[in-house]
């Protein structure tokens, strides 16, 4: 019976000395039998397992492994710069998108990856920026915000019927903000808020149980209070106010906070850092789309409503800036216009 040959000593697996080698490592090239001995090889000599792509080889050493080695080398760059130039794209695309929605227009596709505006969103944009001079920048459309924002454009009487948060910060025992919908940008928020304070509308109680006389009562809420604000149009709009009950109760129970002549109207300076929180003053005697004139605005307006000129936000200091509203061209002109037509009148006389 012939004895079993001695595998040569090149073909044996450098890591045991006993078997005949099956895997090469692709780092080191060094030859092993098993998962065993490829593991107490990387062990051994702290090897990754991993071929350096970039390492110079002779041409005397380039084989067709080498050669397979540098095109997958090459395709992984391949695909990585491929992977680079869409996020480049996309980058430029949300840019874009920012900047249209700023300038209260959109791309040039009429879409964006990041938001894509509906019809009614573009529209309220459009107009907005061109007879109301105030920019609506749009959020994400999983954000709150963005699903609260019920604003619209009236075309039947060109005005915007916005969407509206109010927040009264001093109050700090319950919550103290609430998002109303329905209000005309024609209104003055001041009748807004004496017609809410001034409203009667209560908590209604009822039993429980209907049959027993002695079972527990619990506190529900009737409806949303239901009020008439006038307008400078000379008509009045009828409007449903979301207000929280214990809120209206507190506010009703505070005196100072009765006459919204004498309160502090605030409404946040858009894209500025965290750090510098800047405020602006608005009159809420005079309509609201005179108040907005050349702002920007996040989704719908935020006014904060404060007895006392607030100091700090959120740890930083407060800056807050008298708000002056700007004339526009066309109203300059017809002021000018109708100053000289005076003069005229007034020669001839």
């Amino acid at each position: 019976m012939a004895e079993a040959q001695t595998p040569p000593e090149s073909n044996l697996c450098e890591q045991c000395r006993e078997n005949v080698f099956k895997y090469k490592c692709p780092g080191c090239l060094k030859r092993t039998c098993s998962l065993s001995c490829s593991k107490a090889h990387k062990e051994a000599d702290l090897c990754n397992g991993k071929r350096d792509k970039t390492k110079f080889v002779k041409r005397s050493e380039y084989d067709a492994n080498t050669m397979m080695s540098d095109y997958g080398f090459l395709q992984d760059l391949a695909r990585d710069h491929a992977l680079l130039l869409r996020d480049t794209q996309k980058m430029k695309h949300g840019s874009a998108n920012r900047l249209a929605n700023q300038n209260g227009t959109i791309n040039q596709d009429g879409r964006s990856p990041e938001i894509t505006l509906t019809r009614t969103q573009k529209n309220v944009i459009s107009h907005a920026k061109k007879q109301r001079q105030v920019i609506i920048q749009y959020m994400s459309p999983g954000i709150k915000r963005h699903q609260q924002n019920k604003t619209i454009w009236m075309s039947s009487k060109s005005r915007l019927v916005w969407t509206l948060e109010l927040a009264v910060p001093e109050i700090t025992q319950l919550a103290n903000k609430w998002v109303e919908t329905g209000f005309h940008d024609v209104c003055r928020p001041s009748d807004l808020w004496s017609r809410i304070l001034s409203s009667n509308k209560t908590w209604s109680e009822v039993a429980t149980d209907k049959d027993a006389e002695d079972a527990p009562r619990k506190r529900i809420k009737d409806e949303n209070i239901r009020i008439m604000l006038p307008s400078d149009d000379g008509n009045e709009y009828p409007f449903k106010s979301s207000i929280q009950p214990k809120l209206h109760q507190a506010l009703q129970e505070d005196s100072g906070y009765r006459r919204p002549e004498e309160l502090l109207w605030l409404i946040r300076v858009q894209n500025m850092p965290a750090n510098k929180p800047t405020f602006y003053k608005i009159d809420p005697l005079q309509p609201l789309y005179t108040q907005l004139r050349y702002q920007t605005v996040l989704e719908f307006p935020t006014i904060y409503v404060y007895k006392e000129a607030p100091t700090t936000w959120d740890g930083y200091g407060v800056t807050v800036q008298e708000h002056c509203v700007v004339t526009s061209e066309a109203d300059s002109s017809e002021e000018e216009q109708s100053d000289s037509n005076n003069e005229d009148t007034n020669a001839e006389d």
